[in-house]
């Protein structure tokens, strides 16, 4: 009888487990909420546009950084970053704070902080949580950041993996990801009401409105987006904004080239880029990266390349290698000694390994003779010196686009169409036509010389539907953002079939100038032209 009661209590007992354990009570008391893991990467391309909101009668406001070209992300330690900032100089700053927010990841163990730097002088460290946490930072402003005009916000994420048991060199022991509501909060002492207050307030990246009706026939929003965009302006279309005549207004009361974009002069200092002034000390791996469009090179002119000057050390009893990378292609490997200590040479930048948007990247590690770490770690210091410097004197490139866009200037006017757009859509079509040099051409649908016509949807069939007519080009943007638009000759079964968008350039006009070959991408290694 005892031994029936036994089992049915333990019956009794198991059920109970299984329904708590169901029911999720045990995972809340114990904290092991799942969706607590499930990490989630905001739209970095909109930037803080969402959260550009303002109280107090305008007074009140919210700067976003400048746009940035990628998310900001620090990955392990030590991992660098860095954010501009362009403050309303018309309605003045009285006080304001840095609202920074970061996604963060750290393993058990991992003891580790992010550094906040505003012009040049450290303001914050901020510990990390273990595991996946949303944290946020707040530092005051003082008079002389408000006074600045500009404020460069540099991030570094510091510490060390965990030490109480043996790990790989290459274990990975934190990741931080910048939110897009990272930005300035700013009293203002009148509201901000010029052009270029409101584009502080952006960060540069000009809200244009697009309904999500999909609507049809606004060229004079796609155009005036696109010369935007030409100028080096960010666009982010949604359905709030400026669209046709205010966007018009908007672009001719805007200045010549915004801060994210400078023209870059010969010889280019790497170390002027934010992230990469200064020394640092790294346990096994430290990455220094500089990035340039081909647009912002004088006339062209690519690179030959890299003079390298860095401070490192000790290096001593250690295994440390350097790595000289550009868009992925390997320039430079080189194991290092205590006689690198101060580091000379020069590294040439073929043209073929270049692209529109262009990536450098040095890399140092440095890891312990054994491949396991065990309760100890060593520590190297580096700087890249202010004399690193990309050198001038490569191919001057001439693209596929500027070959087409000359053809379009020589065939004016030009006439855009299209059909029903989305946001994403229209946003796309107007980075195209920015890269064809649409400030210099005049558009309008009466007897034009060319024609431009907006491809979207299924554009397999809608190649096959279009009729052959003069000289033709499909303009698009391939897989990888780095390369640019694709230019090729028209044909049905084009490489644009697999674009979401593409533009249909028409010439109703015989050439009068070279035109661009068939199957060019806009990348310089296709189109660099040796002879100069």
């Amino acid at each position: 009888m005892r031994l029936w009661v036994l089992c049915l209590l333990a019956l009794l007992f198991v059920g109970l487990l299984i329904a708590v354990e169901q029911s999720g009570v045990f995972d809340r008391v114990m904290g092991r909420n799942a969706q607590v893991t499930v990490p989630v990467f905001g739209d970095y391309q909109r930037g803080s546009l969402s959260f550009q909101d303002d109280n107090d009668g305008g007074k009140d406001v919210f700067v976003a950084q400048v746009h940035p070209d990628a998310p900001l992300i620090l990955s392990g330690f030590p991992s660098y970053a860095s954010e501009q900032f362009q403050l309303p100089s018309d309605s003045r700053p009285l006080s304001g704070t840095y609202n920074l927010a970061f996604m963060s990841d750290a393993v058990p163990g991992a003891e580790g902080a992010l550094r906040v730097t505003i012009n040049g002088i450290k303001r914050a460290d901020t510990v990390l949580q273990h595991g996946p946490a949303r944290q946020r930072v707040q530092v005051e402003l003082t008079p002389t950041e408000l006074a600045a005009g500009e404020l460069d916000v540099r991030l570094a994420l510091v510490g060390h993996g965990p030490m109480a048991e043996c790990t790989p060199n290459e274990a990975l022991a934190a990741v931080v990801t910048i939110l897009p509501e990272t930005g300035l909060r700013l009293a203002l002492d009148k509201p901000a009401s010029t052009t270029a207050d409101r584009l502080a307030l952006w960060g540069d990246l000009i809200p244009v409105k697009w309904g999500a009706d999909e609507k049809a026939g606004d060229s004079v929003t796609l155009i005036t987006a696109a010369r935007l965009v030409q100028r080096g302006y960010g666009i982010y279309f949604g359905d709030s904004g400026y669209a046709g005549q205010q966007l018009v207004d908007l672009e001719k009361a805007a200045a010549g080239r915004p801060l994210r974009l400078p023209e870059l002069r010969y010889p280019i200092s790497l170390a002027s880029a934010g992230e990469n002034a200064g020394a640092r000390r790294f346990d096994r791996e430290t990455t220094w990266r500089y990035r340039y469009d081909v647009s912002q090179l004088p006339n062209g002119e690519l690179p030959s390349a890299l003079d390298l000057r860095m401070l490192m050390g000790p290096i001593g009893e250690t295994r440390t290698a350097l790595f000289v990378t550009l868009n992925d292609h390997l320039l430079l490997t080189r194991t290092l000694s205590d006689v690198d200590q101060r580091l000379d040479t020069s590294v040439a930048l073929p043209a073929a390994d270049h692209a529109e948007r262009n990536e450098l990247a040095i890399t140092l590690t440095a890891h312990e003779r054994d491949e396991l770490r065990c309760g100890s770690r060593r520590l190297i210091a580096a700087e890249m010196l202010p004399d690193t410097v990309l050198v001038g004197g490569g191919e001057r490139v001439v693209t596929p686009l500027a070959q087409l866009a000359a053809l379009l200037h020589a065939n004016m006017p030009v006439a855009l169409g299209s059909g029903p757009l989305s946001a994403p859509q229209a946003q796309t079509s107007a980075l195209l036509l920015g890269q064809m040099n649409p400030t210099s051409i005049s558009f309008s649908p009466t007897q034009p010389g060319s024609t431009i016509e907006v491809l979207s949807g299924d554009l397999s069939a809608a190649l096959a539907q279009v009729r052959p007519a003069g000289q033709q080009w499909l303009v698009y943007f391939p897989g990888d953002e780095r390369e640019g638009a694709v230019v090729e000759r028209f044909s049905p079964q084009a490489g644009a079939a697999r674009a979401a968008v593409a533009l249909l350039v028409t010439l109703n006009r015989p050439a009068e100038v070279a035109a661009p070959a068939a199957g060019a991408t806009g990348a310089p290694r296709a189109t660099a032209d040796a002879a100069r």
